[in-house]
């Protein structure tokens, strides 16, 4: 039992619904470690081929809920960081199922990184991706300088971050930070149905392996990679049956 998330599952769609939506779904201590300990729970969990991240109420994460940690704490960011926000990405980034994030409203600080770790990001046209750290004299954390410059380059980063601004949707969409907008009334069926897709679709732990390697590594790793994972989804009996089914076709 999660005391700040709900989990619904529907056939192999898990959906993690951050529930604390009177503080705008802000994070605190148990709500960090909850995220991490759902989505670990949910890549073991072979039921599940997709996995859902969304919010409860008007926004999808505020950040850090600044009310419940006290000035001598956040003096410590350090130990914040490592211990509580660290987790959640890592979790996302090392699960073997694709996460999707379904942002409305505002994904801000730690929020605006937790939604950017996800494989794809289905955002309401109300949505809003805010990285205000330098407002408040900090820096960006929880993988938000790793995420930004992956997406949009080092100049591009500079100025979001330095300006401690705002994205709303369709600039991040623009900016390739979101995969799709949808109207903020169609977002819930529309983001479900794209999941529901998704999780029919064939190899997508070894699909998403191979992206994350082609991220970071070299050219040569990267099509020795695919043909590593070329060679065992060849010798599934699902790519049989398929090949089957194509050549019947024709």
């Amino acid at each position: 039992m999660y005391n700040f998330l709900q989990i619904e599952k529907q056939d192999t769609l898990a959906s993690i619904i951050l529930n604390r939506p009177e503080r705008y779904n802000a994070l605190n201590k148990v709500l960090c470690k909850e995220i991490a300990s759902a989505i670990q729970e949910l890549n073991e969990d072979k039921s599940v081929n997709v996995i859902r991240i969304k919010g409860a109420g008007k926004g999808f994460c505020a950040g850090l809920d600044l009310f419940e940690v006290g000035i001598n704490e956040l003096k410590e960011a350090e130990k914040i960081v490592t211990e509580l926000f660290n987790p959640m990405v890592l979790a996302i980034k090392n699960c073997s199922k694709p996460v999707v994030a379904q942002v409305s409203g505002a994904a801000a600080g730690a929020g605006c990184s937790l939604a950017l770790a996800c494989d794809v990001v289905f955002a309401s046209n109300n949505a809003v991706f805010s990285l205000p750290f330098v407002n408040i004299a900090l820096l960006p954390d929880t993988g938000a300088s790793y995420f930004l410059v992956k997406q949009l380059g080092y100049k591009k980063s500079f100025e979001v971050l330095s300006s401690g601004g705002a994205l709303k949707a369709l600039e991040a969409e623009a900016c390739l930070l979101v995969n799709r907008i949808v109207e903020d009334s169609a977002l819930d069926e529309a983001c479900f149905n794209y999941c529901s897709d998704l999780a029919k679709v064939n190899n997508l732990a070894q699909l998403k392996a191979l992206l994350q390697s082609a991220e970071v590594e070299s050219l040569e790793k990267v099509l020795n990679l695919e043909a590593y994972y070329q060679d065992q989804v060849a010798k599934l009996p699902r790519f049989e049956e398929a090949l089957k089914k194509f050549k019947e076709r024709k």
